[in-house]
């Protein structure tokens, strides 16, 4: 791990977790939009109020989006702020859902361009988010990120992998402070007790221990290989199917809408996205999960607002098998990013 000289002022230190955890704000938001318009289409759009009075669900949005301001100044630890990214996506999503409102001088819900701005927003705060983590974290950034996750050691949290990562963001640092020295010191001589958070620690050693057996398993690969080609095939061959069995639909004149072609795009780019991860299965499973990430970011930010467009229940069905894939994903994610931490420490030569 490298980090070159300062960029950023030090009132805004980022967060090495901020790309998991801004992520999870927009898969939340995503699946709020598409959760609430669905329930409201098989609901027949009730409303919570009456006489005169009507509660719009912006109102819980802003609720949820408060509740997590809470849990981010009250508490501490990365899984609260994970948990928080996740509640405020859910109130972000439930709130911009009733853009349509807010544009119209008629307050019209049904306004046809919002579901298209929400996309546009939805995809302007991604690209955001990304230009945020390009760059390396500066010296100051790793010293205090590392000095953050000490006191996720403490707290037990997943304490073996955040040592690990503590320790390596405290070294690239180059820091001379004899605190820093002291804590790298007692870092490496830390016996990590066994967690006694009961059964969440007994369950995730269990699946830890199942997802190393699994690895270790020779048709593994193979098997990763087949799920996501599957989930590649079927969106383009759902897609394919929409625009074929259009009543309009003829060789001479496909009458290809616009979702229709936004679809179809979107499949055809995360079937790619696929296929590269594919080849580098083999080489990197670290380097193949992130590009099959891509592929299921790129399925739920484009292709299931497309299909949400034309067929709303297949879209919830999709975006599901999506938000389980991607949760896998995640997972597989973290277990081999440790495992590539406790490499580069070993390699890394220790403070003189």
């Amino acid at each position: 791990m490298r980090c070159p000289l300062a960029l950023w002022p030090p009132l805004f230190v980022r967060n090495t977790d901020a790309g998991r955890f801004l992520e999870s704000f927009l898969v939340s938001g995503v699946a709020a939009v598409l959760g609430i318009r669905v329930y409201l289409e098989l609901a027949g759009y009730p409303q919570l109020g009456g006489r005169g009075l009507h509660i719009a669900h912006m109102l819980w949005g802003g609720l949820l989006m408060t509740l997590a301001l809470i849990l981010l100044l009250a508490f501490l630890g990365r899984r609260v702020q994970h948990l928080a990214a996740i509640i405020a996506g859910l109130g972000f999503g439930t709130f911009i859902d009733e853009l349509g409102k807010f544009i119209t001088s008629d307050n019209n819900y049904f306004f046809q361009p919002t579901i298209a701005l929400i996309y546009v927003i939805f995809v302007l705060l991604f690209l955001g988010f990304r230009i945020l983590q390009q760059r390396q974290l500066s010296p100051e950034e790793c010293l205090l990120n590392g000095l953050d996750l000490v006191k996720e050691v403490l707290l037990q949290a997943d304490a073996p992998a955040r040592r690990d990562q503590a320790l390596l963001l405290l070294r690239a640092s180059g820091s001379r402070l004899p605190l820093v020295s002291a804590l790298e010191a007692a870092l490496q001589q830390l016996a990590i007790a066994p967690s006694k958070r009961g059964v969440l620690a007994i369950l995730e050693s269990r699946l830890r221990a199942v997802y190393h057996r699994v690895v270790a398993w020779r048709w593994f690969h193979r098997a990763v290989e087949v799920v996501f080609v599957v989930h590649a095939t079927f969106f383009i061959v759902f897609t394919l199917g929409l625009i074929v069995f259009d009543p309009q639909f003829t060789l001479t004149d496909p009458h290809l809408s616009v979702a229709d072609a936004g679809q179809l795009f979107a499949s055809v780019l995360s079937s790619l996205l696929i296929v590269v991860g594919v080849l580098t299965l083999f080489r990197s499973r670290l380097a193949a999960y992130h590009w099959f990430r891509r592929a299921i970011l790129v399925s739920i930010f484009l292709i299931q607002v497309f299909a949400f467009y034309t067929e709303q229940l297949a879209a919830l069905v999709g975006l599901a098998v999506d938000l389980v894939l991607l949760a896998a994903l995640d997972y597989m994610i973290q277990e081999e990013q440790r495992r590539v931490t406790a490499q580069l420490l070993l390699a890394a030569p220790s403070r003189p």
